[in-house]
């Protein structure tokens, strides 16, 4: 329905809502990103998306409402998909506060949890760029760097 649909008209896109689905994106300077969309936990993350797509960027829901929540997020990421860098995304709260991210907030717990990637905390308005590795080059001021 409207406003969504003639949006994605406009942009020659069509969307076809069902079943939950991810999608996988490479970028021509070699970055492939998985974007977890509204996913459970499943073996086709370790699969076909950590063993044949291999993406160094992941965005993943932690939104904990019929989707994963912060516990199984991280466990798809540490275990499943292990990218370079991970966004936390339809966390569904208001998770930062002046370029931090809330203590006791899914996003905090997520971001405690993980420790085999980088995790960015999305900023409204904050622009990142990632290089071919999915290493964060510009605009990740909120970045926690992953544990060795």
């Amino acid at each position: 329905s409207d406003p969504l649909a003639s949006q994605l008209q406009t942009n020659g896109l069509s969307l076809a809502p069902g079943t939950a689905s991810g999608y996988t994106i490479e970028f021509t300077n070699g970055l492939s990103v998985y974007l977890s969309g509204d996913t459970g936990l499943s073996s086709d993350m370790l699969l076909v998306i950590r063993r044949f797509y291999h993406p160094d960027l992941v965005v993943f829901n932690i939104g904990d409402i019929f989707t994963t929540g912060p516990e199984e997020a991280a466990f798809a990421i540490n275990e499943l998909i292990q990218p370079t860098t991970v966004i936390p995304s339809h966390a569904n709260e208001i998770a930062t506060s002046s370029g931090v991210v809330i203590p006791g907030t899914r996003t905090a717990r997520f971001m405690q949890l993980v420790d085999r990637a980088d995790v960015v905390a999305p900023l409204s308005g904050q622009v990142m760029q990632f290089d071919g590795s999915g290493h964060c080059i510009s605009g990740c001021s909120g970045l926690k760097r992953h544990r060795h």
